[in-house]
């Protein structure tokens, strides 16, 4: 996994490699392959590209993810520790479209 250019993470022959400060970055990467980032900020927007390799070493593809974080981090719509104000029952949906991902968090109060 790269983010705008810069290395973040390798999993090669089951071991996961650092290449960030994990206190910087709030991100880690699974056994599976997949990135998580906790604690999302507007700071977390940009190119993530992950790159897949054959047992060779060979390139397999690689697939350019752009990301967005939108809303203010003093407005409390979600029950994420980073906002000012938890709030009972988070209402999370998704919506997929052409390789494009939105995910939206709503409270109903």
């Amino acid at each position: 996994w790269k983010k705008g250019g810069q290395r973040l993470f390798q999993l090669k022959y089951n071991k996961t490699k650092d290449f960030i400060n994990k206190k910087q970055c709030r991100c880690e990467m699974l056994r599976n392959g997949t990135l998580r980032i906790q604690h999302l900020v507007k700071e977390d927007s940009g190119n993530y590209t992950v790159e897949l390799y054959d047992q060779n070493g060979k390139s397999k593809g690689e697939e350019n993810i752009m990301f967005f974080v939108q809303g203010e981090r003093n407005h409390a719509t979600c029950a994420f520790p980073s906002f000012s104000e938890p709030v009972p029952q988070p209402i999370l949906s998704a919506e997929c479209r052409n390789k494009n991902v939105s995910v939206k968090c709503e409270v109903k109060q």
